[in-house]
């Protein structure tokens, strides 16, 4: 069965969306206004994408082709017509064909579906869940807070998902996380990045309480 496809405006950013994950965002260009406002009047979905080259404001920008369905959640307007909104990770996609028909870029996607061909082992994601918990709790206590027990999915896609939010990294490789296929390969690939992160977080909060 082919993936489906549609045409989706597209918001060149120099960051990576995951599904489920979070993105405030604060619109003041005029090409951006014009896309949220034509969001919100129809499906409130458009297409969030890592810029390879060019510039975020003012310019233009290609992005890489895997991107992810963005849905407004929430949305702040201002007297000059500034908003504040807050999209929603959903599906990936991948960019088949970039048309610039309107002020703002829009695109021919395609959904990315997980590949579920080659399944994480019960160690692989036990492992992956404690140390997910253990950078919440590190994330936590760099800011003052403390969280005793976090919650962690226990399904390997959701998990792989929410380690891509939690994750200290460069655009690069969160760039790579996302078009991984499988969620077996994400988990392997974000363990000894969770390790590492987890190091520098226990380094920065022993300075702060050193201080």
């Amino acid at each position: 069965m082919p993936n489906r496809q549609w045409l989706i405006p597209l918001f060149p950013l120099n960051v990576a969306l995951f599904p489920n994950g979070f993105l405030p965002l604060h619109i003041f260009e005029e090409r951006y206004k014009l896309m949220v406002q034509r969001c919100l009047e129809g499906d409130s979905e458009f297409g969030v994408a890592l810029i390879k080259t060019g510039v975020e404001v003012g310019g233009s920008a290609e992005p890489y082709p895997v991107g992810t369905v963005a849905r407004i959640v929430d949305v702040k307007r201002a007297d000059d017509g500034r908003m504040n909104i807050i999209a929603r990770g959903r599906e990936r996609f991948r960019i088949e064909m970039v048309t610039q028909d309107t002020p703002y870029m829009e695109g021919l996607v395609s959904v990315l579906d997980e590949d579920r061909s080659e399944r994480a082992s019960a160690e692989e994601v036990a492992s992956a869940r404690l140390a997910a918990a253990e950078q919440i709790r590190l994330l936590h206590g760099l800011r003052g807070g403390w969280v005793r027990d976090p919650k962690t999915p226990e399904d390997p896609v959701e998990l792989s998902w929410l380690i891509c939010t939690l994750l200290q990294a460069g655009n690069d490789v969160k760039q790579a996380l996302l078009e991984e296929s499988s969620a077996a390969a994400r988990l392997r690939a974000q363990l000894p990045i969770l390790h590492r992160n987890a190091a520098t977080l226990r380094e920065r909060i022993a300075e702060r309480l050193g201080q």
